[in-house]
């Protein structure tokens, strides 16, 4: 059975399991260009639907999971859904939405769809977008704030991003810690030690890298926004540093003991683009560009920026392209 027969059978099933439902396919569009099937299920009276991915439950079919069993699965996930109850009314008051409003960094070239539905800034080459956190007794969520909400609002986008950032600074809600801890883990060593096992020293090149996201690890990149961290992170380490956006989740900063060097920016870039190809989903790409964070400037430019603000060649530029 392909997917388009799968998807057109699981639609006719829970239409005959639950007629006083409305039952359809619908897409559901995620960062970067990337589209989810799901089955769609409203109940009568409901001003939310379920939605259910349709691609792992194929996927657990073609590995030999009987359609019944799927179908159970899908009975399952709607009795689990009932126990989440979200306050849409609550959504509606501003002045109660007002504190739990975030911010998101995503790519903005691979997002221009998406980003004329929704109030936004530019970034860099990146986007800053907004959402709402949303919560009931049993689970937590996101609304990704559209233009249709600001309208019901009457509000404007700088509302949006000083709400933002107001709430940033309140919850102070970054997390940094040593790239080397998350490499220990995963081989079973202990925090603080060298992948020779003894104590990492500040000599040992790995040091250098830290890693910055959010408490929650969930779209931990745009912690880079909060008012004043980038600066108080540069005094803390006496250091500038670069960068490096490995996801919409997090960031690395690789510290640097002296001025931007092209030598080190380029190898950087390179390997950004190859893991952002070969390692990373593509929802959770953010971008191929490396930053760097002047302490003496409190600046933070993309690789173009200090192309032309330190007079890189054409050639080098012309390498990099146009972000």
């Amino acid at each position: 059975m392909n997917f388009k027969s799968f998807c057109d059978q699981i639609v006719s099933v829970v239409s005959e399991l639950y007629p006083e439902c409305k039952v359809k396919l619908c897409d559901v569009n995620k960062n970067n260009g990337v589209t989810y099937n799901c089955l769609d299920v409203a109940r009568p009276g409901d001003k939310i639907s379920e939605v259910i991915y349709l691609e792992p439950l194929y996927e657990a079919f073609l590995d030999g999971t009987s359609f019944m069993e799927i179908i159970e699965k899908i009975k399952k996930a709607r009795l689990e859904s009932r126990n989440v109850f979200f306050d849409l009314d609550y959504f509606m008051d501003y002045d109660k939405v007002r504190e739990k409003i975030m911010y998101k960094l995503i790519n903005y070239e691979k997002n221009k769809k998406l980003l004329s539905e929704v109030p936004h800034r530019k970034f860099k080459d990146l986007a800053i977008v907004y959402y709402c956190l949303v919560a009931s007794k049993a689970s937590e969520g996101v609304v990704l704030i559209k233009n249709v909400h600001t309208l019901a609002w009457n509000i404007t986008e700088e509302d949006l991003y000083d709400a933002a950032c107001a709430n940033a600074i309140i919850k102070n809600d970054h997390d940094l810690f040593p790239l080397m801890d998350v490499i220990n883990d995963r081989l079973g060593l202990g925090k603080g030690k060298s992948l020779s096992g003894g104590e990492m020293s500040e000599d040992d090149p790995l040091s250098c890298l830290k890693i910055l996201t959010n408490k929650d690890r969930t779209y931990g990149a745009a912690v880079m926004l909060n008012p004043g961290l980038l600066c108080a992170l540069s005094r803390k380490y006496n250091k500038n540093f670069y960068i490096i956006p490995s996801s919409v989740h997090e960031v690395i900063l690789v510290l640097d003991d002296g001025s931007f060097d092209q030598i080190k920016a380029d190898r950087l870039y390179e390997m950004v683009s190859f893991v952002n190809m070969t390692e990373v989903e593509t929802e959770d790409v953010l971008s191929d560009n490396i930053y760097y964070y002047d302490r003496a400037e409190d600046e933070l430019l993309d690789y173009n920026e200090i192309a032309s603000k330190t007079g890189l060649s054409q050639k080098n530029m012309d390498i990099k392209g146009v972000i």
